[in-house]
């Protein structure tokens, strides 16, 4: 179990003076024990857990039980359910309450996790996108990219793969049977411990615009990072993204797409929206994706006391300094 969110949990409860609570929301189960309670992804859930001042029990239907204690929460106490009558939790639950504020803050052991799996993330994006080849499908790409996710044991909650053609139309390309062409793009947001790694990156062969757009969005990026301080909130990083967007002449693609926020153990934890009041702090996970057409940039960043780091930088990727951070460029060729 997460010591520091347990902690966390307990005294969030004893200040509401709830005896016991039940957690059945996979991103706070995720958060509690570092293990799955689902099968089919996020829902329906598979297992929750009781949550008193000295105890944690795991309620679990007969199916799940075994393979639960087995592989996602060791040691603990099971109350056993039939598959065909799931009970509903008797209390106060996450159904009913938002610990979203209690997760956003990482402990450093989390911190640890995340960096791990935001390098393994961005090698796996990256290996796939460079052995990927122009006469490729867009269900090839994805299909490639799944299989070194897979292989590193990072589950794929949001795959998004866009070739040349609809690369310039959609912000949400779900991957299609169209040709890749000279400009493609892979976008991933992978679980692994309930941590989720947020990133995108693009290539091409020749494509005469992908270098210059790359450029351009970049410089929206950079706004945002700068802006991403210690007791900024998002809505003042937001109006930092929204002015950028005008510096570079595209005022309207701050409309047709959100911009990113918070992450963690949700892709997008909060969602940063005009006058957002959350306060940024050391310890909170941030991936911010501007984006225009034919170009995206992404990763997530971890904040500190002196800054951001990039948990999902990966140095075998050509970079070009922006603002002083080395960012991620279009792989040509």
């Amino acid at each position: 179990m997460n010591a520091f969110a347990l902690t966390r949990l307990r005294a969030w409860m004893e200040a509401r003076g709830y005896t016991h609570f039940f957690v059945q929301q996979p991103e706070n189960f995720a958060w509690l024990s570092g293990g799955d309670n689902t099968v089919v992804v996020f829902r329906p859930v598979a297992a929750w857990l009781e949550v008193t001042p000295a105890s944690v029990r795991l309620h679990a239907s007969q199916i799940e039980a075994g393979r639960l204690l087995d592989e996602e929460v060791m040691g603990l106490e099971v109350v056993r359910y039939p598959w065909y009558s799931p009970p509903a939790p008797e209390g106060p639950s996450d159904l009913e309450h938002d610990l979203t504020p209690l997760r956003l803050v990482l402990s450093p052991e989390e911190q640890a996790r995340y960096r791990t799996l935001g390098q393994d993330a961005a090698t796996a994006l990256g290996e796939s996108l460079r052995f990927a080849d122009p006469d490729w499908s867009e269900y090839e790409l994805a299909g490639a990219i799944s299989e070194a996710l897979l292989s590193k044991g990072i589950q794929p909650l949001v795959l998004l793969v866009a070739g040349e053609e609809r690369l310039f139309r959609y912000r949400h390309p779900i991957p299609k049977q169209q040709r890749l062409g000279r400009l493609f793009m892979g976008v991933v947001c992978g679980r692994r411990h309930g941590l989720i790694a947020n990133l995108s990156r693009l290539r091409s062969f020749g494509h005469p615009e992908a270098q210059h757009l790359n450029q351009q969005i970049c410089q929206v990026e950079a706004a945002a990072l700068e802006a991403s301080r210690p007791g900024a909130t998002l809505g003042e990083v937001l109006e930092k993204i929204r002015a950028a967007y005008q510096a570079i002449g595209y005022p309207q693609e701050f409309e047709n797409h959100h911009q990113g926020g918070l992450t963690g153990y949700k892709s997008r934890e909060v969602l940063a929206r005009p006058d957002q009041p959350t306060r940024l702090e050391p310890g909170m996970a941030l991936a911010w994706n501007p984006s225009l057409p034919g170009a995206k940039v992404e990763d997530t960043f971890l904040l500190g006391e002196q800054g951001l780091e990039n948990l999902t930088l990966d140095p075998t990727w050509p970079m070009t300094p922006v603002d002083g951070r080395p960012r991620p460029m279009v792989l040509e060729g």
